[in-house]
């Protein structure tokens, strides 16, 4: 294999193995982070500290727990949240009840949760789910039932052009775009592979993303392989993306997975020839300490949302819940900072209704004309329904990078997403101020 510069002199390449997915499997908790905590202390819902007591409003989440990849951070964080707003006042003294169901990343399994889900009429909505294959399946049972999901984290296509369904992730697809343009902006690269897995609708549709990334931009995308979760052979892969001699790889698994691939990198003394990056699933609080001082200095992610560390108000306040009313061992992730805003999204939308008269219908209308939510945990306003059923509203992101010691750092702030198929929602905010609040 070819010597390609080493980090830090001016680079061709990029790096890209793809698909985004789950937050890490190991201890999340908030030591890293112990000095930071929101003013006046956490704050949900009503925050008037009362507990609620009244009839409960029902609220359903589908997720990938087992089969292979845990995806739970994002659900549990709802829960917490929930916890906290159920504390506060809940919905102006209702309750939500709040169950999230495990798809074992079956698609049978997936389909018979959302017809459980949709034929039960107390369920006014679902929220903060994240599942790998769920969504192309849920679609038609949720139209007919008049059912919508304010998704915690999107994974495959479908989840992005569905009517009834919208994540407040950027998805695998952007987060990949993402990484790369931060590798062409660093490094200048002019290469780079790619990777992710083979379920329908994700692997495929990254991949046409990185192609489509690629063409326009002038470089090469060397390689892009589709494997089956979870790894079980790391060095095969990483030996074929090796012989492609890419600038770069950027990782799109899960958080175990992409550490597995970096150990077989390290392995073969890539982590100083080639540049790496990964989708944000690797950015967690714990994932330095998975890899090993090896990549201190060396490794790039993806983050769809806020910095971690952000000392931003409604940041500091996920992470008051999450230590208030989660557990010590939830990832600190970003997917789980989407399971948060997911579910603040609901609350506020729930909190403008009459509690009396809150059933699906009312709560379906309230969804579909969410606007201009604005957090800073987004880099712009969110909303739920696009152009045409096209839901992304997240599609400015961020990046980072481990700095010598070890510490994720911020290697560029909110920029756009050089995504072709972008064109449309482009167009729809700039035709319509309101999806942003403007």
């Amino acid at each position: 294999m070819r010597a390609l510069p080493l980090r830090g002199a001016a680079m061709t390449g990029v790096l890209a193995l793809v698909l985004a997915a789950c937050g890490s499997a190991k201890s999340g908790a908030d030591s890293d982070l112990a000095s930071l905590s929101p003013a006046g202390g956490v704050k949900c819902g009503l925050a008037n500290g009362k507990k609620a007591t009244g009839t409960t409003i029902k609220v359903g989440a589908i997720v990938t727990m087992s089969g292979g990849i845990d995806f739970s951070t994002s659900p549990k964080t709802a829960q917490a949240y929930f916890d906290c707003v159920n504390a506060n006042g809940g919905i102006n003294g209702r309750p939500i009840q709040y169950t999230m169901e495990d798809d074992a990343l079956d698609p049978q399994k997936a389909s018979a949760l959302a017809s459980k889900f949709a034929a039960d009429p107390n369920i006014v909505a679902m929220a903060g789910g994240a599942s790998f294959i769920a969504c192309a399946g849920n679609q038609p049972i949720f139209e007919k039932a008049n059912l919508y999901d304010i998704l915690g984290v999107g994974v495959p296509k479908p989840c992005f052009y569905s009517k009834n369904m919208s994540a407040l992730n950027a998805g695998p697809r952007l987060s990949l775009i993402s990484a790369a343009q931060m590798q062409v902006k660093d490094f200048g690269i002019k290469s780079f592979a790619s990777g992710g897995y083979t379920i329908p609708g994700l692997g495929d549709w990254v991949r046409d993303g990185a192609e489509q990334y690629a063409q326009s931009s002038g470089i090469t995308l060397s390689y892009f392989g589709l494997v089956p979760p979870p790894i079980t052979d790391a060095t095969s892969v990483v030996t074929q993306l090796a012989e492609k001699k890419p600038d770069a790889m950027i990782l799109g698994f899960t958080a175990p997975d992409n550490a597995t691939y970096l150990k077989a990198a390290e392995q073969q003394g890539l982590a100083d020839k080639v540049h790496f990056s990964s989708l944000t699933p690797s950015y967690d609080t714990t994932f330095p300490s998975q890899i090993g001082p090896t990549w201190n200095g060396k490794f790039y992610s993806n983050s769809e949302f806020a910095l971690l560390n952000s000392t931003g108000a409604d940041n500091l306040n996920w992470r008051e819940v999450l230590k208030k009313y989660g557990s010590t061992d939830q990832p600190r992730d970003s997917f789980s900072q989407g399971g948060y805003l997911a579910a603040r999204v609901l609350v506020e939308a729930l909190l403008k209704l009459d509690p009396a008269t809150i059933n699906r219908a009312t709560v379906s209308t309230a969804i579909q004309g969410i606007k201009g939510f604005k957090s800073d945990m987004l880099c712009t306003p969110w909303y739920f329904s696009g152009p045409g059923g096209h839901n992304n509203a997240n599609h400015q992101l961020r990046n980072v990078k481990l700095d010598a010691s070890g510490t994720y750092v911020s290697a560029a702030g909110c920029f756009e997403t050089d995504d072709p198929a972008l064109s449309d929602i482009l167009a729809a905010e700039k035709s319509d101020p309101s999806l942003l609040g403007n």
